[in-house]
Order: structure tokens, then C-alpha cells, then sequence
């Protein structure tokens, strides 16, 4: 006998008797449909209740998302006045400045008194 018939003798009994050792002889074709149903339902209940969450997810974030946006709309659209403090700190400021300013430019035409009262500032008349 050639190499080859015995390799071919040797790979059409590994073909069958692998088919012959695959088959499952203790259960009959009704009971494995019927398991094979349960599975397939218990398959689609999951995917069901997988579903509902995400679109229960997906309800919430678009909830979310529509409150976000009108809080940052409402924000957009608001006018801050400034507050009450925040005025009267600005007015003392730039009065200050402004004193301190025109004391600045004023001290070379004081007059020297005892007092130090009395200013010789005649302004651009010459």
C-alpha cells in the first residue's frame, strides 16, 4: 500500500469517528429543542432589560442636558447690576485718586503759610 491510501485511510476514520464521537446520544431531539428555546428566551429577556436601561439612561442625560442648557441660556441672557458695595467702593476709589491727583498738581503753587491753607493757583491766566 501506497503512503498516500494509508493517509487517506487514516483521515476518513479521524472524519468519522470524530462525527460519531460529537453526537450527543442521550438526548432525544425534543428535549435539546426545547432547551435551546429557553436559552434563546432567556436571551431576549436580557436584551429586553438591557434595552429599558439604556433608554432609561438615555431619557435621563436628555433631561439633564435640556436643564443644563436652559440654566446656561438663563445665565446668558441675566444683566448683572452691579451690587450696592461694589459702587461705593468704585466712587471712594476714584475719588481718592482724583484728590490725590489735583493735591499732586497743586503743590508747587501752594503759598507757604503758617497754615498751609491758602493756594496762589490761578489756573492758564497768565
Amino acid at each position: 500500500m501506497s503512503k498516500f491510501l494509508k493517509l487517506l485511510i487514516v483521515v476518513v476514520l479521524f472524519g468519522l469517528g470524530s462525527q460519531l464521537l460529537a453526537q450527543d446520544v442521550y438526548d432525544t431531539p425534543e428535549e435539546v429543542d426545547r432547551e435551546i428555546s429557553k436559552q434563546e428566551q432567556r436571551e431576549k429577556r436580557s436584551d429586553f432589560i438591557q434595552q429599558k436601561l439604556a433608554q432609561q439612561k438615555m431619557a435621563d442625560f436628555r433631561k439633564w442636558e435640556a436643564a443644563h442648557k436652559r440654566a446656561h441660556m438663563r445665565m446668558k441672557h441675566e444683566i448683572k447690576k452691579p451690587n450696592r458695595k461694589h459702587k461705593i467702593l468704585s466712587y471712594v476709589v476714584v475719588g481718592g485718586i482724583s484728590f490725590w491727583v489735583g493735591y499732586e498738581t497743586a503743590k508747587p503753587h501752594r503759598k507757604k503759610d503758617k497754615f498751609d491753607k491758602r493756594w496762589d493757583y490761578k489756573g492758564d491766566k497768565k
